[in-house]
């Protein structure tokens, strides 16, 4: 198994230098055209559909139409020929390296494109399907990496594990119909494009070939894949164990698993994406080695097409423009994502937010910066608080219209000067170790979360708009109009926010759902009670292009339910537990109890 992995090493090493600098390129080129190109039809589907948001359902709806099996169909096939023009280029370059040829990158790319334009003819049309399927199936490992989930593993448990014997069979047969097809013609695009072959005569010899050396050939397919898993197992194990041991050096115990399931999260896309971009170059390295070790090939007529000098200089210059553009665009794009995911109206990638009730309050006092702290220290992704402006107009921080229940004065916001509610002590009735919490200002709180954490500032019903006209001038004064919700039960509030700037989102809170209140003008998201939330009022809210946030929600079980049905944003006083029970839905439940076991929770 080592002396295999060293020898396809070797190829990529010889190579090494051509193959570096054509795949850096390419992949950055692709990303940075397929990207927007990817969101352009998503638009227009959904544009095309009358719908704001595809919910799971909506999507198997759309595939039943023809028009999504012609897309589809246009999209491997674009895939397909993106993967031919990769696997030519390697192929070229270990044919170089093995006739001790040198070439330059340019020249082995363009004699690659002339070498790629023999393939397409009609008797090569079977070749499309052949190697779509081939890439998906000799990658097994990295294919599973890209689609197992909770729910795929829950649907495959329920339809093939716990199913009739007919389905177990009939996907057991199906599984071997497709890898007898694909270890056969495996050496197929070798002899096509080195060979000048055609895809029936390629398979042919290839399937001789393999007969000949059938064990050998599969269970190089199968080290392949294992040592593939076995490198992502050790980059977990070794990320696990430095994420483990930093979480106790940082004495951040009691919030150890929610930490270590957030950047195992993280890990897992990088991974993804990486997966991605390196399947075909190194499933392809494996393929050629087992190509010039078990087949004769003929005497290949391989030539370069040389670049005369007076052409390379410009040549070259216009590659380095396609990387610099390339790596400009493909910045753009994740500084763009970080800000707004451009997949959130699509339920597959759709992330379900946490916004902290009134700061930690679980932990600590309600609307206090103490409760802030710990909420941007737990990571969460808002804050929730409650804004009334005091005697003197200044917007400060408190749910109650009464200061009595957390500061023991007797006396309403409304009734004092910011100077007094100062000299107020707003976290003694949590906790000693709290005495002399203040009633912070708004500005007190933008100043602190920005750039930490996003706020959702709730205005109280039956304040004048001037409430509205206060805060939203502060918001604009710090530039935080993409970091901050302002939400109420007073529509006349949200309505007044809208007329002063359509740069803020606002959100209508409901206790409970009654009527036509999808269409309502003016309001971009619902806060809702969650008691009240089924998945069809989910799924009509998201229709109507408008987001559901949860309130409150402080037990495991509801959060989870709550995340199935595509909620969008979930507002607890325990942030930490929330993040844990999100995140632990796609992690293996040995990992999660192993991280509960470490950090004792």
């Amino acid at each position: 198994m080592f002396r295999k992995i060293k020898d396809d090493f070797w190829m990529l090493r010889r190579s090494g230098r051509n193959i570096l600098v054509f795949e850096l390129t390419y992949k950055l080129a692709a990303t940075a055209v397929f990207y927007p190109i990817a969101i352009l039809i998503i638009n227009l589907v959904m544009k095309a559909a009358g719908a704001k948001y595809l919910t799971n359902e909506y999507i198997i709806r759309i595939f039943k139409n023809p028009v999504s099996w012609i897309v589809m169909l246009a999209a491997v096939v674009i895939f397909v020929f993106y993967c031919i023009y990769e696997m030519s280029f390697l192929a070229a370059c270990f044919e170089l390296k093995r006739q001790q040829c040198k070439a330059s990158v340019l020249e082995i790319a363009f004699t690659s494109l002339k070498r790629m334009k023999r393939l397409i003819n009609i008797r090569n049309l079977p070749l499309i399907f052949f190697y779509f399927i081939s890439i998906l199936a000799i990658n097994v490992t990295m294919l599973g990496s890209l689609v197992l989930s909770e729910k795929t593993i829950t649907a495959f448990r329920i339809y093939v594990i716990n199913g009739p014997a007919i389905v177990k069979a009939g996907l057991a047969a199906a599984v071997i119909v497709v890898y007898t097809i694909v270890i056969m013609g495996v050496y197929s695009f070798n002899i096509c494009v080195l060979e000048g072959d055609n895809f029936r005569t390629s398979y042919r010899q290839s399937a001789s070939t393999v007969r000949k050396h059938f064990l050998p050939t599969l269970m190089s397919l199968i080290l392949y894949n294992l040592a593939i898993l076995a490198v992502i197992i050790l980059f977990y194990v070794i990320i696990t164990a430095v994420l483990f041991a930093g979480v106790k050096i940082l004495n951040m115990a009691y919030m150890g698993s929610a930490i270590y399931l957030s950047v195992l999260k993280n890990i897992r896309i990088g991974i993804r994406i990486l997966l991605l971009y390196l399947a075909v170059p190194i499933s392809y390295t494996m393929i050629s080695r087992m190509y010039y070790y078990y087949s004769d090939p003929k005497e290949i007529d391989y030539v370069v097409i040389r670049i005369k000098s007076k052409f390379f200089r410009l040549q070259r210059m216009i590659y380095f423009l396609i990387l610099i553009m390339s790596i400009g665009l493909n910045s753009f794009y994740v500084v763009r994502t970080f800000n707004k995911n451009p997949f959130e109206s699509i339920a597959i990638f759709h992330e379900t937010k946490i916004t902290a009730h009134r700061g930690s309050s679980i932990k600590a006092p309600e609307n206090t910066m103490a409760a802030f702290e710990l909420a941007v220290e737990n990571m969460t992704d808002f804050i929730e608080l409650d804004v009334q402006l005091t005697s003197d107009n200044v917007p400060v921080i408190m749910h109650d219209r009464s200061l009595y229940r957390t500061t023991g004065v007797n006396a309403k916001v409304s009734e004092l000067t910011y100077s007094q509610i100062r000299e107020l002590d707003a976290g003694s009735y949590f906790g000693k170790e709290f005495a002399g919490e203040k009633v912070p200002s708004l500005e007190e709180v933008l100043r602190f979360v920005k750039g930490k954490a996003r706020l959702n500032i709730e205005l109280k019903s039956g304040d004048t708009v001037y409430t509205a006209d206060k805060v939203a001038e502060l918001i604009q004064k710090y530039d935080m109009q993409n970091d901050c919700v302002i939400t109420s039960f007073d529509y006349n509030m949200l309505k007044r926010v809208k007329e002063l700037t359509d740069d803020i989102q606002v959100g209508y809170i409901l206790s409970i759902a009654y009527g036509d209140f999808y269409s309502m003008d003016d309001v971009d998201f619902f806060s809702m009670n969650a008691s009240f939330l089924s998945k069809q009022i989910v799924d009509a809210i998201h229709n109507s292009g408008k987001q559901v946030y949860a309130w409150t929600v402080n037990n495991a079980t509801s959060i989870k339910n709550l995340t199935n049905k595509g909620v969008d944003n979930i507002i607890t006083d325990d942030p930490v537990l929330a993040r844990e029970t999100i995140y632990s839905r796609d992690t293996s439940e040995t990992l999660v109890n192993m991280a509960k076991y470490v950090f004792n929770q």
